[in-house]
Parts: C-alpha cells; sequence; structure tokens
C-alpha cells in the first residue's frame, strides 16, 4: 500500500499556489484569501515545483523530497464538467514513488516493492484534488477558513508568512485540519496536514515555476502519463 501520505493528504490543496494580491480596501478574511487563490489557479495551464516533506507520527519523523506537475488537457474557460488534466507527483528520496491522476485512472507505483496500484479516480471519495485542480469543486464549499492557528506547527515557519486554518465542513475520513503559510502575495510557501490520529504532515514548496510548459503538447502528455515498471511488478487493481 502506500508508503507516503494518502493522495488525498498530499494533493488535496496543493494546487493551490499562486495568485495575485487581493485588491481590497480592507484585508480580506481568510475565505476571500483561499477563494483567490483557487481563482488564480484555475486561469493556469500548468504548474511544476519541488517538495520537502516532514512526516511526524507517534513521536517518529521521516522525511521525503521530490517533485511534482500539473498540466491542464483543455482550456481554462471550458466548462467545468468537460476539464480534464494530470497530476504527477514523483517521490525522490529514500522511498522513490510515482503517483498519477489523469481524472480518470489513479496509478501509484512504488519500484522497492514492484507494485503498481490502479484505481477508478471517480471512486476515490476522499481525493477531491482532480475536482479541485480542474475547477469542478470550490476549497470554500469542502473547507471552512479561519486565522491561522500559531501553536499548529511541526516545524517554525518564516516570520514573514500569514496562515490560514482550513477544517472540512463535512467529517472527512483523513483530514482532521490543514493550515497554509504564505507570503504577501498569496504564493504559498508551505502547509500543515493532521489526520485524526494525530498525524503531522508538512511540506514546504519550492523552485514553483507558473505556465512553464507549452500548451497542448501532446508528446509532454505522454511523458506526464508514462510509467517504466519493473520487470516483474505485480499489478494491483482496486
Amino acid at each position: 500500500m502506500y508508503k507516503h501520505l494518502p493522495l488525498c493528504l498530499i494533493l488535496t490543496i496543493l494546487m493551490l499556489y499562486f495568485a495575485s494580491p487581493v485588491a481590497a480596501a480592507s484585508p480580506p478574511t481568510p475565505e476571500q484569501q483561499v477563494t483567490q487563490l483557487q481563482k488564480q489557479y484555475q486561469q493556469l495551464h500548468s504548474l511544476e515545483f519541488n517538495f520537502s516533506q516532514t512526516t511526524q507520527n507517534s513521536g517518529r519523523i521521516k522525511q521525503g523530497t521530490g517533485n511534482a506537475v500539473f498540466y491542464r488537457l483543455t482550456d481554462t474557460s471550458s466548462p467545468p464538467s468537460t476539464k480534464q488534466g494530470i497530476m504527477r507527483w514523483n517521490y525522490t528520496g529514500a522511498l522513490e514513488q510515482t503517483i498519477i491522476n489523469d481524472g480518470t485512472t489513479l496509478s501509484i507505483y512504488t519500484p522497492e516493492d514492484k507494485q503498481l496500484i490502479i484505481s477508478p479516480a471517480h471512486d476515490l471519495k476522499t481525493d477531491i484534488t482532480y475536482a479541485i485542480f480542474t475547477g469542478t469543486k470550490k476549497l470554500v464549499d469542502e473547507f471552512i477558513a479561519a486565522q491561522g492557528d500559531a501553536s499548529f506547527l511541526l516545524n517554525e515557519p518564516p516570520k514573514d508568512l500569514e496562515s490560514v486554518l482550513l477544517t472540512p465542513r463535512q467529517p472527512h475520513p483523513q483530514i482532521k485540519r490543514v493550515q497554509l503559510w504564505f507570503t504577501s502575495s498569496l504564493i504559498i510557501d508551505r502547509l500543515l496536514m493532521e489526520d485524526h490520529f494525530g498525524a503531522m504532515t508538512e511540506l514546504k514548496f519550492t523552485n514553483i515555476r507558473l505556465n512553464a510548459l507549452q500548451r497542448g503538447d501532446r508528446q509532454k502528455v505522454q511523458l506526464l502519463l508514462q510509467l517504466n515498471t519493473a520487470p516483474g511488478t505485480e499489478i494491483i487493481r482496486q
């Protein structure tokens, strides 16, 4: 099974890296900030970044690193029901793992285990990431946004960052709360997620590239979907 944080926890907020300052006479509310982040995000056709991950569970700490790509297949102005995109996460640390969601299928490949898990993406009720990336769901519909909790920390963030705390509106099987730290220009620097068992995972984002990939690049789409599995890899279909 998964060696890293479940996809829904890793991905639920990560696609919201970008934004421009909210033009308002008074400081924006947390809900307005989250709305603006997602609005700007939905105008992108590609997003790339590197990440480092720290997970604390029962007093044990694990580290991970990697990179991710989000690539939109349809025009940003397309109706929500027709939008499509690809999300690919490459863990490159001590334990390699690749996670791909093309909107139809979720694939998780772990070379060390020689195991590839394939699931219908639409059946993963806890994974709302793809819908958010394509714009079919709004974060403020899924989460209650509030001012950040200064005591909710794993690693001390830079002092010049603002924060927002997100709590699921409906009971979520894995997510208890999520906190975002972002710059004054609403660029997310990191996030911290906690599950119902007290396990916490922090993701720090670096080298963020917006719209760096060419639109409609069929070769890039093929590369994003490609998995070079080792001989003898077990394929598990769920």
